[in-house]
């Protein structure tokens, strides 16, 4: 314990006493055979860009902001490759969704699980960890959000355990140049990088690679998980998940007035990311969630995107499971897939059985928060 106090007093003198903290960061571009680092510091009443340059399998250091204490680095890889959508389900998997950078909770719930120590240091075993999308907007600390689940992928995998990566709406946005709900720090970290917004994730930079080689939608086991859900325009078309995925990663980071009129509709308010309908009107039937359950061989469908208040909670007789909390306002929830029964866990570890809604019960929108 001596030692930890020890070398946290190191790091904190080490940074304060040239009156520089870091602001956000780092970002991380390809340029040849190097790859340059670029971090926002707090310089007393100003942000000025620290930039490095390291070999391609160089060791970044990730600070959130505000929180030396929760510092951590991360090993950047020589090759990314897309991750596989279709695997075998562990003993226990945790889905935690729609996080839009709000890392302090993120951190909380990754502790309350067991999924990682103080250090971030993966201590899940053979579990998985899934994000149903939305990794992007409206928090603050999006970049080490990204990182850490950068650095836990390959940790994971070495304990023979996984971590999944799905995109949702908000991360297509912002790949795409849609930045309504950004906040305005990411504006002015652009502005001192000299580039615009859009060039903070682009495709010769490590996170935008990163980002680009994930999947919108993959079967765990005998879940089936995207951020939004199968819509019947979408359904119908009896598409295989890779052929699903492999059509919308033909279009990440193309602006909406760019896509092809052939795949607009995977980028429309049908898409995988987009679609509400197993909680807003036109509401989908019973039978439509059947369907997909049969068509993908799979016994529940996962997803984010849509507040409920009662998430996060089961609907359709126990088949869609919603599970995304409003983390802004403070509500901090995970749920848990162990051994084929469902519960829920909060920050402070905490376990419930996952809520049961009838179907009926949510034909008033009002419930949608």
């Amino acid at each position: 314990m001596m030692k930890r106090y020890i070398s946290l007093f190191i790091l904190l003198w080490s940074v304060t006493s040239y009156g520089q903290i870091p602001f956000d960061g780092p970002y991380v571009r390809h340029s040849g055979n190097k790859v340059i680092v670029s971090t926002i510091m707090q310089d007393e009443d100003r942000l000025i860009v620290k930039t490095d340059t390291l070999d391609k399998q160089g060791t970044i250091n990730v600070t959130p902001q505000g929180h030396l204490e929760w510092s951590f680095t991360v090993k950047l890889r020589d090759t990314l490759i897309n991750d596989p959508d279709t695997y075998n389900a562990p003993d226990k998997t945790l889905f935690i969704s729609d996080i839009e950078g709000e890392f302090a909770n993120f951190r909380k719930l990754l502790l309350a699980a067991g999924v990682t120590d103080k250090k971030y240091n993966w201590t899940f075993g053979k579990n998985a960890l899934v994000i149903p999308g939305d990794l992007f907007d409206r928090g603050k600390d999006v970049g080490p959000e990204l990182w850490l689940l950068y650095k836990l992928e390959d940790e994971a995998k070495a304990a023979g355990g996984s971590v999944e990566v799905i995109l949702g709406n908000h991360d297509i946005m912002n790949l795409a140049g849609d930045h309504r709900y950004t906040d305005a720090k990411y504006f002015k970290d652009a502005w001192l990088l000299h580039t615009d917004i859009n060039g903070l994730f682009t495709a010769d930079t490590e996170l935008g690679r990163w980002l680009r080689s994930k999947n919108v939608i993959e079967k765990c086991g005998d879940v089936l998980v995207m951020h939004g859900g199968l819509s019947p325009a979408i359904l119908k078309l009896g598409l295989s998940i890779n052929q699903l995925n492999g059509i919308c990663q033909l279009a990440y980071g193309v602006p909406q007035k760019g896509i092809k009129k052939g795949i607009a509709l995977f980028f429309g308010k049908d898409a995988l990311f987009w679609y509400r309908g197993y909680f807003m009107s036109p509401r989908a039937t019973k039978g439509l969630v059947d369907t997909t359950l049969r068509f993908y061989h799979c016994k529940y469908i996962l997803v984010g995107h849509t507040i409920v208040r009662w998430n996060i909670a089961s609907y359709y007789g126990g088949k869609v499971i919603g599970v995304d909390v409003d983390e802004h306002s403070g509500h901090t929830e995970a749920a848990i897939y162990e051994n084929g029964r469902w519960s829920t866990i909060d920050e402070k570890g905490q376990r419930k059985p996952l809520r049961y809604k009838p179907t009926n019960d949510l034909v008033n929108e009002k419930d949608i928060l």
